[in-house]
This record gives C-alpha cells, sequence and structure tokens, in this order.
C-alpha cells in the first residue's frame, strides 16, 4: 500500500476547522487516456476540527480531480501566506474534473472541470456549474454576493473544448442559487 501524501493544509478563517487536501497518489486510478493527469491534482480535501478531533473527506472517496489552490506567494524575497480566491466569506468554491466527458475511459484534462461549493466547514457540497460546460475561468465580485463563470460548450459535439467551441459566461449569485 502506498503512502497517502497530503498537501499543507489551511486553516478557514480563525476557526476550529482546517482543510488539508489530498495528492492523488495513484494515477492507474484514472485510467490512460489521450489527456494528461495534471501535476499536483487532489483527489480528496479532508475537513479537521480541531475542538473534536474529528475529520471527515470532503467527496466522501469519488474518483475526482480537484485543482489545488494557491496559497503562497514569492514576491518580494520571503515566502508569505496568501488567503486563496477559493475562500469566500460563508463559502468554499472547488474546481474539479468528475465525469468521463471525453469517453476514453480516463478521467484527465480531456474532461470537463466543473465548480463545486460547500459551507466553510465541509457541509453542503454541491455542483454548481451545469454538467457539460467546461470552466475556464471564475471571478468573485468584490462584495463576494455574486461569481461569474466563463465556460466553454462542445458546440461541435467533437467530445473536446477548445478550437470551435463557444465561450459562455454564466452567473451564479451566492445568496439566491446557492
Amino acid at each position: 500500500m502506498l503512502p497517502l501524501k497530503f498537501s499543507e493544509p489551511f486553516q478557514i478563517d480563525s476557526s476550529e476547522y482546517f482543510l488539508i487536501p489530498k495528492f492523488v497518489d495513484n494515477a492507474e486510478m484514472y485510467g490512460k487516456g489521450k489527456g494528461y493527469l495534471p501535476w499536483g491534482n487532489y483527489s480528496d480535501i479532508l475537513f479537521y476540527n480541531t475542538k473534536t478531533d474529528q475529520a471527515k473527506k470532503l467527496f466522501n472517496g469519488q474518483l475526482m480531480l480537484i485543482q489545488p489552490f494557491s496559497s503562497i506567494s514569492y514576491h518580494a524575497g520571503s515566502p508569505k501566506e496568501v488567503i486563496p480566491p477559493n475562500f469566500l466569506p460563508n463559502h468554499i468554491i472547488y474546481l474539479a474534473r468528475v465525469e468521463n466527458y471525453s469517453g476514453d475511459n480516463a478521467l484527465d484534462n480531456d474532461d470537463p472541470l466543473y465548480l463545486f461549493i460547500s459551507t466553510k466547514t465541509g457541509e453542503g457540497l454541491k455542483q454548481i456549474t451545469p454538467k457539460g460546460l467546461n470552466v475556464v475561468s471564475w471571478t468573485a465580485s468584490r462584495n463576494k454576493e455574486m461569481i461569474l463563470v466563463k465556460v466553454q460548450n462542445d458546440k461541435n459535439g467533437n467530445k473536446k473544448f477548445g478550437n470551435g467551441d463557444e465561450e459562455l459566461f454564466y452567473r451564479l449569485d451566492l445568496n439566491t442559487d446557492i
């Protein structure tokens, strides 16, 4: 059995919760498709409560590729911790691949990236972008009440996202849509 590999933990605000990402540690589980398995992706995320000394998996072992959070800035010499843009006042945003859209029997970069959201305690996880639309980028409004998501629609039906596909904007209201 391979040892588990974890990223550095993130304390959520000043709460008793820590988010601990688990790195993909068995690439063979994801198949051998034509795309590549992005380096440094997470396979799940643990929420650790320091008061209860309990940990729980966010995605509960579902096969998926979760994009990493960026948390360290190396500007002006020494590393400085930065709050990831994924951490909103009441929610955490995750970018993940969960379906073999390309049909190549693998979960890799050829499959669409979706936005997921949970509370800051890891409750209420749900996918918030529609199936079949690939997330290109997302931006939260300054007041953190709305997310504008740039997505690609596989308009030409070739099961790939790129040239020939239309880009759309998808709006999510954090107060009413979530």
